[in-house]
């Protein structure tokens, strides 16, 4: 009983601590002998991750921030920054092809820039969750925290800003991705931005100053998310949380969150064409992990499909080029977002499962969701690309045989409960996923939540611990709140 005494009494002196208005590594008990992990780390739900973005842009001070609110920060980051701020300003500037020729001023002391062209192989991993690997799924913490070291990132105190390079889809969708990744791994919303559109294009309005010339500096710092004792893995919807919603609860998996409490509402995030199964969601042998190898000599390369085409029971269908310029590429406004939302027949509050084709590309509706219109939002990662590949299927001679053999699998999606507009592809266009029998009657898909927690708690005791008694739910953090 005493030690529980003493153990409250240290909770509030840490309180006491961090709530002087000192930056969160403060309140951190890093010089301690002992290992209190365990017991500081708060678990966050979707909706305390959420974020509501200004109906003005301009008055954001993080998540969508226009060119003129960097500009500020990159003229004097010491005196313009967010006041909650303690540490460096880092902006990634992405070109996944080409390049401006322009570059960010930063001063090399507080602030930082870094044109990156590889930034979804630094962040995104093919990763098995138990039941069928997928590849783009936000990286293991090692990766993650290479990538803080790499380019000299405290996550206890910076701020990070992922910005377009040039106006393109696949830049934006880099953006949208790392700004999800580096949420996913503990880094509190307050300190993460996506600018809204380009370099290139902000600096043809003279809304941004940059310099044709680019000089590396490097703050030669590193934090770790451990540090942070937060979690946001709550954030990662897996196959078996899917599947046992969609049957009402009434699933035998194991390790899957329960039904929210306020229902739950799905929006497919993928185009309109895919969505209705006119066209092949998958059509792109890139989409898939070494796909080639896991077909038969038969195979045509780039023509890789799922299983079947078609849709997850129930969805509603918010189609991405609705959501942003096709030219600059910035997003729509406050206004419009929310209406291209409402029209999907969104009933307010309820949780949303998100799903696209892939990780990487959906994350670009993921962040209008979550973090411009600040809906409670899960993410499904792995997609339809995931899901559309565990049909049964009895494949003709010579054809790949099929990822689910056993017509009573527990992951067997296309039936009637669990799909709509089931059309299946050709044999031959198939990857042979051949998942062995252990696999198909597997209960449990929670591998990757499980790794993470492990990784962050430093200790595989925890690893299971937002497994199937509770839902993703939690609070606090940092003791003062954010």
């Amino acid at each position: 009983m005493k030690v529980k005494q003493y153990f409250i009494y240290f909770q509030i002196l840490v309180t006491f601590i961090g709530c002087k208005g000192l930056p969160e590594y403060v309140f951190l008990p890093q010089s301690l002998k002992f290992d209190l992990t365990p017991f500081l780390f708060r678990n966050y739900s979707p909706a305390e991750l959420a974020k509501l973005s200004n109906s003005d842009y301009n008055l954001n001070e993080s998540g969508l921030i226009t060119g003129t609110k960097l500009s500020r920060f990159l003229s004097n980051w010491n005196t313009n920054k967010p006041s909650y701020v303690f540490g460096n300003l880092i902006v990634f500037q992405i070109q996944t092809s080409g390049s401006s020729g322009r570059y960010v001023f930063f001063d090399g002391k507080q602030s930082f820039a870094y044109p990156i062209t590889n930034l979804n192989d630094l962040l995104s991993e093919t990763r098995d969750d138990g039941v069928l690997a997928t590849d783009g799924i936000v990286g293991k913490g090692k990766e993650i925290s290479d990538f803080f070291a790499i380019y000299g990132i405290d996550p206890a105190i910076d701020y990070v800003v992922f910005a377009s390079d040039t106006s393109n889809l696949s830049n934006l969708s880099s953006a949208t991705f790392a700004y999800y990744s580096l949420l996913y791994w503990g880094f509190p919303k307050e300190r993460l931005a996506v600018l809204n559109g380009s370099i290139a294009d902000l600096t043809a309005a003279s809304t941004l100053f940059t310099t044709s010339s680019y000089n590396y500096a490097n703050s030669n710092r590193a934090g770790t998310t451990k540090t942070l004792f937060r979690d946001h893995t709550s954030l990662h919807l897996t196959i078996g949380d899917l599947i046992h919603s969609l049957k009402n609860g009434n699933s035998n998996l194991e390790n899957v969150d329960p039904l929210p409490i306020e229902g739950y509402y799905l929006i497919d995030g993928r185009q309109n064409a895919a969505f209705t199964g006119t066209t092949n969601s998958t059509a792109s042998g890139s989409k898939y992990s070494n796909c080639t190898t896991k077909t038969n000599s038969s195979f045509v390369s780039n023509t890789c499909v799922s299983t079947y085409e078609g849709r997850v029971k129930s969805a509603s269908n918010l189609i991405p080029t609705d959501l942003y310029d096709g030219t600059s590429f910035q997003f729509r406004t406050f206004s419009q977002l929310t209406t291209s939302l409402n029209n999907t027949g969104y009933p307010d509050q309820k949780l949303i499962y998100l799903y696209g084709e892939e990780g990487i590309r959906t994350s670009v509706v993921w962040f209008v969701l979550h973090q411009i219109l600040g809906k409670p939002t899960r993410f499904y990662e792995a997609g339809w690309k995931q899901f559309g590949a565990l049909g049964l299927r009895s494949p003709t001679s010579g054809s790949s045989p099929s990822a689910i053999t056993q017509p009573a699998s527990y992951w067997r999606t296309d039936t009637a409960q669990l799909a709509d507009g089931i059309t299946s592809n050709a044999d031959a266009n198939v990857p042979n996923y051949q998942l062995d029998l252990s696999r198909q009657f597997i209960k449990s898909s929670n591998k990757i939540r499980e790794e993470d927690k492990s990784f962050l708690r430093g200790s595989s005791t925890n690893a299971g611990s937002g497994g199937g008694g509770g839902g993703p739910t939690g609070g606090g953090g940092n003791a003062c709140g954010g």
